[in-house]
């Protein structure tokens, strides 16, 4: 193995397996190409949706269960972690170590969150959000080299 230059390179080598890396690399590649940033953003936000029907989360009504939920599928996939924060107006929500960098490479990042963007809408609202209140990156929360993703629930 050759040394990482640091602990991000090191994440990013084991967090998406060899055998997918090449081909979720092109994939993105390609998505970005013939759909644009806007319709790449688009698609991914529709398969984390689907991915959330595929993998619902038990019934719960507070908080840091519903966290606790979370975390316990993100750790059995290898998708990082997410914490939840109330902050009054709004629920934050940050994805920390998420794959998506080792997957599509750092050029997808303007597009890539979208796809943990509609996992949590798609959770939050059968934990009963409701349909008016939307899930949305926070701007410049993709530039992080560290993979740390943010996002809120408003309306």
């Amino acid at each position: 193995m050759k040394r990482p230059t640091s602990d991000h390179d090191y994440h990013q080598q084991h967090q998406c397996s060899r055998q997918w890396r090449p081909f979720l690399f092109c994939l993105g590649q390609e998505l970005a190409e013939r759909l644009g940033p806007d319709g790449a953003r688009a698609l991914m936000r529709r398969l984390g949706g689907a991915m959330s029907r595929e993998r619902p989360l038990p019934a719960l009504e507070l908080l840091p269960d519903l966290e606790a939920a979370m975390n316990t599928l993100w750790s059995d996939m290898d998708w990082g972690w997410v914490e939840l924060q109330d902050t009054g107006d709004a629920l934050r929500i940050v994805h920390h170590c998420a794959p998506l960098d080792a997957a599509f490479g750092v050029s997808a990042r303007a597009w890539s969150g979208a796809l943990l963007e509609g996992a949590y809408e798609q959770w939050l609202k059968a934990a009963g959000a409701g349909d008016r209140l939307r899930v949305r990156q926070m701007p410049g929360s993709s530039s992080s080299p560290d993979t740390t993703l943010v996002f809120v629930l408003t309306s």
